[in-house]
Order: structure tokens, then sequence, then C-alpha cells
């Protein structure tokens, strides 16, 4: 699992995140960690620049995770803490850190093609139904047959590139 810091000025707030992601099997620590949790969205915006960062949002604070967010900050976790809600949200920051290992983390990327994010798509779909294609075309909403043809162009396609 990931080691997380947590840069959360309430302690009561601090403590049941800390317990709830070490249930997960992550470790709280407070240097090298590959995911920052902060309540305060300026800073998340700056921990943004070096790691995937989440902040803590309550109602009146969300404008501002937003624009934190718009500065690379990944999402935000609501306050109060739901069940379920931080680890799911500290697992989709850790898989976009994954993605995004190549240094990457440009909020302003080259437009692509629809083809391009098309395969993508496809592929990442293939991959989260363990390449099951029955299963994949019902969840892109095609057929098995049009997600064959499909997926021989992308293979084509990547051969000629």
């Amino acid at each position: 699992m990931a080691n997380i810091t947590l840069y959360i000025e309430d302690l009561v707030t601090r403590m049941t995140l800390k317990v709830m992601l070490e249930a997960e099997g992550h470790r709280i620590v407070e240097v090298d960690a590959s995911l920052a949790i902060t309540d305060d969205p300026a800073q998340g915006a700056g921990l943004a620049k070096h790691r995937a960062t989440l902040v803590l949002a309550t109602a009146s604070r969300i404008p501002d995770c937003v624009r934190a967010m718009r500065e690379g900050v990944y999402g935000y976790i609501y306050l109060p803490l739901q069940p379920g809600e931080a680890p799911l949200m500290v697992h989709r920051a850790l898989e976009w850190q994954e993605s995004h290992a190549d240094g990457t983390r440009e909020t302003t990327a080259e437009p692509q093609s629809l083809e391009a994010v098309e395969a993508r798509h496809i592929r990442e779909t293939l991959r989260r139904c363990k390449n099951n294609q029955a299963r994949a075309a019902r969840v892109l909403g095609i057929g098995r047959n049009t997600l064959w043809r499909k997926l021989k162009k992308i293979d084509v396609d990547s051969v000629h590139r």
C-alpha cells in the first residue's frame, strides 16, 4: 500500500483519518510520501507539484478546493468523513499518480484526437474487465462485434506508429 502524509490541523480529524487509512493497509509517514492529504486548499496546490494530493473540504470550502484542483490537486474528501470515501479517494488518487508516473503533471496537455482518446478508453475498460471482451462491450455500451472491430483497428494503428 501507500505512504501518506497528513497535513491536518484538527487532531480528531487527523487521528480518525489515520485510523481509517491504516485499516486499509496504508502507512502514515512524515516524509517520502506518495500521497498528501491536507485541510488547506492553498497548501494542497503547493503539495500537488510534488505528489498526488487530496484536500479535506467542508461545504463552505468546496469553491477553494475546486480552485486548488485547477492548480493540480487531484480531488477532495468531503467533511464530515463518510465511511469508505477517504479510502476510495486515496485509491483513485494513487491510480492517477501511477498513470502519470512519467512526470507529466501538466494540466494543460495537448489535445488528442478522438480516436486516441477512444483507444485509451477501450484499453482501460478492457483492463478493468480483466480482458473479458463481452463484459467490456457491455460496459462501453457497444456490441461485441463493434468492440472486436475497434480492437483490430487499434492494433493495426499501433503497429503503424
